[in-house]
């Protein structure tokens, strides 16, 4: 006679359960810290951003924080991924909605514009803190660099991946390889945000709108992608 297979105790469950629930509450409080991070960086800028502000902002002991983050280095390095994360969905979508290569190129200037122009602290922190701060910038290790990396694909890929379907019909007037067209196109749109944050410390604005600046580069990048 079979013998049926019982199923996980009672006792095995709960504990399942106690589990789950300690790491939606670590979840949670982890968003809340970044969060209160973002707001600190935002109102007052990366300098400001220290355990003590952050812990401040938060409600908690600074003691508390070192359960969640061990360190300022780890805190902001998680602030720097999720900047890097969302903006390479950004790119993604954005390129997935475009029709060929030299399109994708100019979708690619325009997402990573868009998603730190009103933000330029957070594309300071992503960019531009390690050459600001020199030897007191984010160390940043070999398992935080393997978290980022796979970003990269989700930034040049697709693009890279049309213009190579295109050329593969006909081969571009520029004659760049696919994935570094797609790299230079993204290249341009850093400097244009670097430009904006030059500017906006000086409070003199460009004399050309995101926009016009934005559609000269995408008409560069469409004219090399051209055959």
């Amino acid at each position: 006679m079979p013998i049926a297979k019982s199923g996980p105790s009672t006792a095995h469950v709960e504990v399942t359960k106690r589990i789950k629930r300690r790491e939606l509450r670590h979840s949670r409080s982890r968003e809340e810290i970044l969060g209160a991070a973002r707001r600190v960086l935002l109102r007052k800028g990366i300098a400001a951003i220290t355990l003590a502000a952050v812990a401040k902002e938060v409600g908690v002991s600074k003691t508390a924080l070192y359960y969640y983050f061990p360190s300022k280095d780890a805190l902001l390095f998680e602030l720097v991924f999720e900047n890097h994360r969302a903006q390479a969905q950004a790119i993604q979508t954005a390129v997935e909605q475009t029709d060929d290569g030299a399109e994708a190129l100019g979708a690619v200037i325009r997402s990573l514009v868009s998603h730190y122009a009103k933000n330029l602290d957070e594309f300071r922190l992503a960019y531009l803190h390690a050459q600001v701060a020199g030897r007191d910038a984010v160390h940043v290790d070999h398992q935080q660099l393997a978290r980022i990396r796979p970003l990269n694909e989700l930034c040049f890929s697709g693009a890279a991946k049309k213009l190579e379907d295109d050329q593969k019909k006909q081969p571009s007037r520029a004659q760049i390889p696919p994935r570094m067209l797609t790299f230079l196109a993204f290249l341009a749109g850093l400097g244009l945000l670097t430009m904006k944050g030059m500017v906006e410390n000086l409070d003199d604005p460009l004399i050309y709108s995101d926009e016009q600046l934005i559609e000269g580069f995408a008409k560069i990048f469409v004219a090399a992608a051209m055959p």
